[in-house]
């Protein structure tokens, strides 16, 4: 028998959604306060970075809502449910640093700041949501004096042991208190990646106003609305992101606070993004860019209900033809797994119902995740290297993180992967 066969093999976990009786409570924008209208349902998900050991598999799981809201007056899409940050981030196994595409893309905003603020030996940044100190490290040729902060602990130690020095919280207003306090005013802050996933948004955006010097930059670096809706990216859906940002709702944001949007710049990272570039009111001239960017938001009707309708159709439909895909593969005697483990591969198996009987395992090179299982569905999570090494190799794999597609996919076939590679 295999090592694999070995594992516990359970049915997959349940999505669900409200039944007809049930009363819909108001969800309020997270921006701007105004009621919202419901949109794409993905049903009762786990959070989607909580993998399970294996001692875990037969003790009860918590399922949350996941279904997005748009806002018709700020433009804003968010979740309507926010799971407590200490359940998500407690044990939190993503890092960073475990691709080239991610790392170039994080280092390069040190880059990109230091020439626009002339940063120096004298200047000083503050990372939030830092995880392993893989964007800080973008500092390090330039002499400039940085600090991380994640509220994470395996990421945090990892980091502060490569002396990258990192506070383990939350960041907030007493967080910026304290940073101000010890380290002074803060010529950069960066929020990467991170940005829609912070609960307490008006903490955050006080804390960053306060610790930001004048003449200073906040920059944030999240999925693209846009891009989601037109590619129908539904696997960026999970409990950590609770806000999907476009260029209408974070100049709303910024202006609440007294803070300028002044410049933007798209990237394919992701599956497409949106760094976006604010500071105090009236410190920079605002970039064509970002006129420009706000007019092709208008063009493809984004903040249309109709688009809202249309994304959660197609969405359905490309669920549907992911697990007969699947489905029909292993009918024919074949074998699936899945590669990569990020938060995206829960939601994709959670909501298309891909569990065990369709797919094998799921390959991973971070070893927080190795030898644990996908929650909700409970899906083995393997060594990558297992699948080289296995007696019966796939005939298919889904590449969960599709996003990296261009990087994974030719090691893959270096190392000898024959088999199909599917993309949800």
């Amino acid at each position: 028998m295999s090592r694999l066969a070995q594992a516990i093999a359970l049915k997959p976990g349940l999505s669900g959604s409200l039944g007809s009786g049930d009363k819909v409570r108001a969800v309020k924008c997270q921006i701007c306060g105004s009621t919202t209208i419901p949109g794409l349902d993905l049903g009762l998900q786990p959070v989607g970075d909580l993998i399970l050991s294996r001692a875990q598999l037969n003790q009860p799981e918590t399922f949350y809502p996941m279904q997005l809201y748009h806002c018709l007056s700020c433009g804003l899409t968010q979740l309507s449910y926010i799971v407590n940050p200490k359940v998500v981030y407690k044990n939190f196994p993503f890092v960073s640093g475990t691709t080239k595409t991610a790392t170039r893309h994080l280092q390069s905003l040190p880059r990109q700041l230091t020439k626009l603020l002339g940063l120096n030996r004298q200047s000083f940044a503050v990372d939030i949501g830092s995880n392993d100190g893989t964007l800080l490290k973008g500092y390090i040729p330039y002499g400039v004096k940085f600090l991380g902060v994640d509220p994470s602990g395996d990421p945090v130690r990892i980091a502060n042991e490569q002396g990258i020095e990192t506070l383990h919280t939350f960041f907030d207003e007493e967080t910026a208190d304290y940073i101000l306090a010890n380290y002074g005013k803060a010529d950069a802050v960066t929020a990467c990646g991170v940005f829609g996933h912070i609960a307490d948004l008006a903490a955050v955006m006080k804390g960053a106003k306060r610790l930001l010097a004048k003449k200073g930059v906040f920059a944030t670096d999240s999925q693209y609305w846009l891009d989601m809706v037109k590619r129908l990216h539904y696997d960026n859906m999970f409990h950590q992101h609770l806000r999907y940002y476009s260029m209408k709702p974070l100049i709303h944001l910024f202006k609440q606070y007294n803070m300028d949007v002044f410049d933007v710049e798209r990237s394919e990272v992701y599956g497409g993004s949106i760094r976006v570039f604010s500071c105090h009111a009236g410190d920079y001239p605002i970039s064509k860019r970002v006129k420009n960017l706000l007019a092709l938001e208008e063009k493809e009707e984004l903040y249309s209900p109709s688009t809202y309708e249309r994304f959660a159709r197609e969405v359905e439909q490309r669920k549907q033809k992911l697990f007969d895909e699947v489905y029909n593969l292993t009918t024919k005697g074949k074998k699936v797994i899945g590669i990569g483990a990020p938060a995206k591969a829960a939601t994709i198996c959670n909501y298309c119902r891909l569990g065990p009987d369709l797919i094998d395992y799921v390959t991973e090179v971070n070893p927080l995740r190795m030898g644990k299982y996908l929650p909700g569905v409970h899906i083995p999570i393997v060594a990558e290297d297992f699948m080289f090494e296995d007696e019966r190799p796939a005939d298919a794999g889904i590449l969960f993180a599709w996003n990296y597609y261009d990087e994974i996919a030719p090691k893959l076939r270096a190392r000898g992967f024959k088999g199909e590679i599917l993309l949800p």
